[in-house]
């Protein structure tokens, strides 16, 4: 954590929130004080993340690995898909 300080990780979180809240979802309340990353992987990430096309046994198989319940799961595919979408 980092106190006194808004990251780039913050504002995303932030943005994000207010998205859903914006479309009829809930609020919640953010926290502050994430640290942005100092580096970065192309590879890692194709390699550490599911494809826009992949099935959802993959998907749900790549997400469970990192911690996540079916819940997550389906929250965080049809945020991606609908960015997909634009």
């Amino acid at each position: 954590m980092c106190p006194l300080t808004v990251s780039c990780a913050d504002i995303l979180t932030l943005a994000a929130r207010d998205a859903v809240f914006l479309t009829g979802g809930p609020c919640w309340k953010v926290p502050m004080g994430r640290r942005d990353g100092t580096t970065a992987s192309e590879s890692a990430a194709n390699q550490h993340l599911p494809g826009p096309f992949d099935s959802l046994q993959n998907i749900t198989a790549i997400f469970t690995s990192k911690g996540l319940n079916a819940k997550d799961v389906v929250v965080l595919s049809g945020g991606r898909r609908s960015l997909f979408d634009l």
